[in-house]
């Protein structure tokens, strides 16, 4: 199958394209003009240029494509209206130009954040009363939205993982790093769900290789949540000499001080993680369960956390970004 894959050398995309061309997958790698690659792709994915939010570059990129995966999206930004640019907007242009091609399928990478936070001891099983709390979540949401009114046009799978990681994952080095420095900030009783990024990039595959892949969401977890303690005390096993100086963190205190950090990086450009970040630990949890993947997708995720983990902290030490 020749296969599209939009926001190819993102974290994510790097680990989706190699499990396509592993598979056999013809894939074409479409990448934004300007973009450092270094050696990010396989040798045998085609490289394109274009950008989801320049829709005249995107019909050149679909020529002669069977199916889409939709990667491609912006994470941390300084203003709303530049999450609605490309996470909405860029999607728009995206499946515009898709429609009347016959693609076999179109598989759009969502978020838990466009259902927002879940409650203690009550993770997100099925789509429906979405709350997202900060403009990333809203983009993704709305960019659900707009694909299910388009599903008549191409047929569409959207999924919603919870937080991703495995080699490359930003949040997981930047945590990693602290718990080295024998300081690991928590949130108390705060349960949190992950992925690890390959069994995320097996599932894209194996959708792309069916014919009835219905739309979703599905929310996309290895299992039932971990308290965020115990992703902490796996990371202090793995990197740290001595135990870690827990600093708990007070969701009111959280929840205070975003909209000024908000406002920082929407006068300055900095601290755009921070501010997304203090939004999102200012709820009760990101917590769900695969229950309708499992039977509908047939998934099952295949990394233990623990290894998962120690395979990431490996990669970290060997790329010279974490200390040994």
């Amino acid at each position: 199958m020749r296969v599209l894959v939009t926001g190819a050398n993102g974290f994510v995309g790097r680990h989706v394209v190699p499990a396509l061309t592993a598979r056999g997958h013809a894939v074409r790698a479409l990448v934004r003009p300007g973009a450092r690659l270094d050696g990010a792709l396989p040798a045998e994915a085609e490289r394109v240029f274009g950008d989801v939010t320049v829709p005249e570059s995107l019909p050149a990129a679909l020529r002669d494509i069977d199916a889409v995966v939709h990667l491609a999206g912006v994470t941390r930004a300084s203003r709303a209206s530049r999450y609605r640019q490309v996470n909405v907007e860029g999607t728009r242009a995206l499946v515009d130009a898709c429609a009347g091609r016959g693609l076999r399928r179109l598989v759009y990478l969502s978020s838990l954040s466009a259902q927002g936070p879940s409650r203690p001891g009550a993770p997100h099983r099925e789509p429906g009363c979405e709350a997202p709390v900060d403009a990333y979540g809203e983009s993704k949401l709305a960019a659900e939205r707009l694909l299910a009114e388009r599903r008549g046009d191409v047929p569409i799978t959207v999924l919603r993982p919870a937080l991703l990681y495995g080699p490359g994952a930003r949040a997981i080095l930047e945590l990693a790093r602290l718990v080295q420095r024998r300081v690991a900030p928590v949130v108390p009783q705060m349960e949190l769900s992950l992925l690890h990024v390959d069994d995320l990039a097996a599932l894209v595959a194996s959708i792309l290789e069916r014919d009835d892949a219905p739309f979703g969401p599905y929310f996309l977890s290895d299992g039932p949540p971990y308290a965020v303690e115990q992703v902490v005390a796996i990371l202090e096993r793995l990197v740290a000499t001595a135990p870690a100086l827990r600093v708990p963190l007070a969701r009111g205190l959280l929840g205070t001080l975003a909209p000024a950090a908000e406002r920082l990086a929407a006068a300055s450009g900095l601290g755009l993680g921070i501010a997304r970040a203090l939004r999102e630990m200012s709820g009760d949890g990101w917590g769900c369960l695969p229950e309708l993947a499992a039977r509908d997708l047939g998934f099952t995720a295949q990394i233990d956390l623990e290894a998962g983990l120690a395979a990431t902290v490996d990669w970290f030490r060997a790329e010279g970004l974490l200390a040994a």
